[in-house]
This record gives C-alpha cells, structure tokens and sequence, in this order.
C-alpha cells in the first residue's frame, strides 16, 4: 500500500468520525430542551482541516487512479452522479423529517427552533450526517475524475 493510500484512509476515517460526532453527540433531539447553545460548533471548528483535507485527498486520488483507464472512468463518473441525485433526494427526505419534527422552521412560533436559524444545536444533523458526507466526497471524486479527463484531453 502507498503512502497516499494509507494518509487517505486515515483522513477518510477521521472525517467520517467527526461526521459522526457531530450528527449523533452534538445535535440534540427534537424532544429535548436544550439551552447550552451549539457546542457543535467547537467540534466543527476542530474538524475542518480533517474535513479539508479528506478532500483533498479523495480528490488527488481520483485523479491519479482515473487518468488511465478513459472506459471505466466515464462509468465511474455516470455512477457517481446517480448517486449524487440519490443523495440529495435522500438529504431532502431527512431535512423535511426533522424539521417536521422540530415543529416547523426558525420562522414558526410553535417550532423548538423558533428564533435560533437554521444553525443550532437541534439542526447539525441537517449539515453533518451520512449522506453529506458521501455527497461531499462523491462530489469530489467527479471533480477529480474531470480534473484527469481535461488533463488526458490536453
């Protein structure tokens, strides 16, 4: 195993821990009365540059393994946008449930979120969870994999 291989598995775990804590430790339930503010945010201050460079990563990865073979990276890249769609109507599925389950947006008198926005301790979730952080490293990896066909065309 490379170097690069070994620091992307690494940043790649550490980043899908944070993830992790965020979602499950640092958002409260809809349930719960919270009044310590977002302590959220101290891990995600915390995490950013395991975050950043996760992508990083992932990116330089994809656009050294996709540069060789032109089939399998076209397949690959179609693959990857299919599931950024399913992502993202997974994303759009999980926001409208919890926010049904906060009672309503920040706007909404009766919501647990009202006058707190959309950044809180009730709505990390909505921001750090499984299937933004796939998206985010999908995304990536289709930036790479055009980053290494623009490359092979020039």
């Amino acid at each position: 195993m490379s170097k690069k291989l070994i620091y992307w598995i690494l940043s790649f775990l550490f980043s899908f821990s944070g993830f992790y804590l965020i979602e499950h430790l640092f958002t409260e339930e809809p349930h719960v009365i919270s009044g310590n503010g977002n302590l959220g945010i101290l891990i995600i201050f915390l995490f950013t540059p395991v975050f950043i460079s996760s992508w990083i990563f992932t990116y330089k990865l994809a656009k050294a393994k996709f540069v060789k073979n032109n089939k399998m990276t076209i397949g690959i890249f179609l693959f990857a946008l299919a599931g950024c769609v399913l992502l993202m109507i997974a994303i759009y599925d999980y926001t409208n449930e919890l926010i049904i389950a906060l009672g309503g947006t920040p706007d909404n008198p009766e919501s647990r979120i009202y006058r707190f926005g959309w950044f809180n301790q009730y709505t990390n979730s909505l921001y750090f969870n499984i299937y933004t952080f796939f998206l985010t490293h999908i995304i990536t990896v289709i930036l790479g994999i055009l980053s290494a066909m623009r490359k092979a065309k020039l």
